[in-house]
């Protein structure tokens, strides 16, 4: 009897080393990070002059997802990939940061003005 393809348990067990590698595991947690903070500015521009409660309802609840999702793959990550955690999560926050305080530089510029 001939079966389907199947994905080798081989493949799974280097898959995961390979995400346990610290330099992977930091650039993926990068990566990720960035995707939170380019998702936050994108709900946030919801927030229109035309309907601000509900674009606030949107942002906040996307805030929520967000969070949710964040804590999911770090669990994920922790449970399946815990040789690697330390890289990611530092890649995660570390990309969440530095792009947060590029953002926060940008907009506190726009906030003060020349005298």
């Amino acid at each position: 009897m001939k079966r389907g393809p199947s994905l080798s348990p081989a493949l799974v067990d280097s898959a995961l080393a390979l995400l346990g590698q610290p330099v992977v595991a930091a650039l993926l947690g990068i990566v990720f990070g960035v995707g939170l903070l380019l998702a936050s500015r994108a709900s946030f521009r919801a927030i229109t002059p035309e309907s601000p409660e509900a674009g606030l309802v949107f942002a906040a609840v996307s805030l929520l997802i967000r969070m949710a999702l964040a804590a999911g793959v770090l669990f994920v990550y922790h449970r399946f990939i815990s040789h690697g955690f330390v890289p990611f999560a530092a890649g995660v926050a570390g990309g969440f940061l530095v792009l947060y305080g590029v953002e926060l530089t940008r907009y506190g510029r726009i906030l003060v003005r020349p005298r």
